[in-house]
């Protein structure tokens, strides 16, 4: 006869073992990851600031979880193909996200078709910080954002602007800046927006003239160019870039609000990633960023290394997406569908 507490072992065991099966063995893959691979997805083609970064960080990050960190680019639809990408893959930590900015929080508000948010994922760790620049062709006599006002409101219309595209990130930024110089002076600045596909090509513009200012996340070869093919007017950022130390902020040139427009540079998860593995992720992120060698690579390419936990993650995440969720709507780009 079988004893009756073995059989209620026997019960414990297959209770358990079916609760395990149905959360896809979320118990057990929490407390021994990783156990294959990691990938990050970046949403751009290769060999921008973002790809350069995630594989700086992915070798580093690899060696620490003891398990190969592999980059895959998904670039297409202003960063929604790789957005989905990861939104649809399993939330077991094996494919994350390397996203520029919060992008992604507020682009249900720009394409019809995207329903996808803050609330599909889960942040891990702010691992980078990219800024913007102001700058304009050498054909432009402005050299301060102060004569770069007072020349487009004296010559209303006939200054093109360009950006890294419609909807980004850039473009958002030239739109709040058209409305805080509106809110200083009482009048408008009153551009031409013209969007380029990336930084490429709208560096390219510049340097030929055929626009005469641009907004342009901040990487090396501008610095290279200026005063040659372009010129900075302005970092937007808290503090001047170190190299580029010259180059004063929006701030101290009358727009503060403009300085909090950093690209930080966020790795996230799909929700519903078990919170042992967020932590064990977040943990040999903070190592890896504490890295001498990662940080000298990253600052050669002036890429600024910085850590921001999960919740300072998530924490700047909101502020950042109502920001410029409210610049949207105030400037008529949302669809109407949302």
């Amino acid at each position: 006869m079988i004893h009756k507490k073995t059989v209620r072992r026997w019960l414990s065991a297959g209770l358990l073992a079916a609760c395990c099966a149905a959360l896809g063995g979320t118990a057990f893959a929490s407390t021994d990851f990783p156990r294959k691979p990691v990938s990050i997805v970046v949403p751009f083609a290769a060999g921008g600031n973002l790809d350069m970064t995630a594989r700086i960080v992915a070798d580093k990050l690899g060696s620490i979880l003891g398990k190969q960190v592999l980059v895959l680019n998904r670039p297409g639809a202003g960063t929604a193909v790789g957005v989905r990408f990861v939104a649809g893959a399993p939330a077991d930590g094996y494919t994350l996200l390397l996203s520029s900015g919060s992008a992604y929080g507020f682009m249900h508000l720009l394409l019809p078709d995207f329903d996808l948010g803050l609330k599909d994922f889960t942040p891990i760790a702010s691992v980078a910080s990219n800024p913007s620049a102001i700058v304009v062709s050498t054909t432009m006599k402005a050299k301060t954002l102060q004569e770069l006002v007072e020349y487009v409101q004296a010559n209303p219309g006939t200054v093109s602007f360009c950006s890294t595209g419609v909807n980004g990130l850039n473009h958002l930024q030239l739109e709040m800046f058209k409305r805080l110089v509106k809110k200083k002076t009482g009048k408008d600045f009153l551009v031409t927006h013209v969007p380029y596909n990336g930084v490429a090509p709208a560096l390219i513009a510049v340097q030929r003239h055929d626009v005469q200012a641009c907004m342009l996340p901040y990487t090396s070869l501008l610095k290279t160019l200026n005063g040659k093919s372009l010129h900075i007017l302005a970092i937007q950022r808290k503090a001047p870039m170190p190299s580029i130390p010259d180059v004063p902020t929006t701030g101290t040139q009358g727009y503060p609000e403009m300085d909090g427009n950093d690209a930080f540079e966020n790795i996230e998860a799909p929700k519903g990633t078990p919170a042992a593995v967020v932590a064990k992720l977040e943990a040999a992120l903070r190592q890896t960023m504490q890295d001498p060698v990662v940080r000298q690579k990253l600052q050669k390419l002036d890429i600024e290394p910085i850590f921001m936990s999960s919740q300072e993650t998530m924490s700047w995440l909101k502020k950042d997406v109502a920001k410029f969720s409210a610049i949207i709507e105030d400037a008529g780009l949302a669809t109407a569908a949302h």
